[in-house]
């Protein structure tokens, strides 16, 4: 399968909110940690889902000057993958970024909201985020892979590398480390491409929020060959 790498256009945003009316429910472009807070079995119910999460992330698009999102599409000219890619010139700020990514409370009181565990969105995606002061380098210039998603259908063809290797290429050309935080299945794919782990796993006890399970991320960085930042001195790269 012959897969292209693009800049991805307002109008696209549109196009994979359709997804949930043409393919089975949750082969879509939802990013983690979405279908684990808000599980989805009937197509009206992915519908719904993939609407409220791309209507977010149109409005991080339209917003956010950080932002470079990117779309991967195959042979027949359908998106199968997209991702999110940050640039900080002054580094990451918490304080000033985490807006972006939490759900307000008046979410709550959404007719959509019966079905998401917003609590638990919050909970993950706000202590990624507020970790990231212990380990990437401070008021340094960087790259942050925030969002990366392939369709289920389609993984395992190369849409993630070349979603990854831009970043890595951004980080060469300015001299400024990537930094991302991965998955158990994102993990491997990242390695293969260069980065590495920074320090130990970050693993958040999801129980009190009616979740039996443990959600695990890797801290993860790639250093530039002609850069000289580096993540905190005190984080070993494992």
């Amino acid at each position: 399968m012959d897969l292209r790498l693009f800049p991805l256009a307002a109008e696209d945003f549109p196009v994979i909110t359709n997804h949930a009316d043409i393919f089975e429910p949750g082969d879509d472009l939802v990013g983690p940690p979405v279908p684990v807070c808000w599980p989805v079995s009937t197509q009206e119910e992915a519908q719904t889902r993939l609407q409220v999460h791309m209507a977010k992330q149109l409005q991080r698009y339209l917003k956010d000057p950080s932002v470079n999102y990117l779309k991967v599409i195959d042979d027949s000219g359908s998106i199968v993958s997209v991702a999110r890619w940050h640039w900080y010139p002054n580094g990451y700020s918490y304080e000033k970024e985490n807006h972006w990514e939490i759900y307000p409370e008046t979410s709550f009181s959404e007719p959509w909201a019966k079905g998401f565990n917003i609590s638990l969105n919050n909970f993950i995606l706000g202590s990624r985020d507020a970790a990231r002061s212990s380990w990437m380098g401070k008021n340094q210039p960087c790259w942050i892979l925030m969002h990366m998603v392939t369709r289920s259908s389609q993984r395992g063809g190369g849409a993630a590398r070349l979603l990854t290797q831009w970043g890595i290429q951004q980080a060469e050309k300015t001299g400024a480390p990537a930094y991302l935080e991965a998955g158990a299945m994102g993990k491997p794919i990242y390695e293969k491409v260069g980065f590495r782990q920074v320090g130990e796993l970050m693993e958040l006890d999801l129980r009190p929020f009616d979740v039996e399970a443990t959600f695990v991320m890797a801290k993860m960085a790639y250093i530039p060959s002609s850069g000289e930042q580096n993540p905190e001195k005190n984080s070993s790269i494992d």
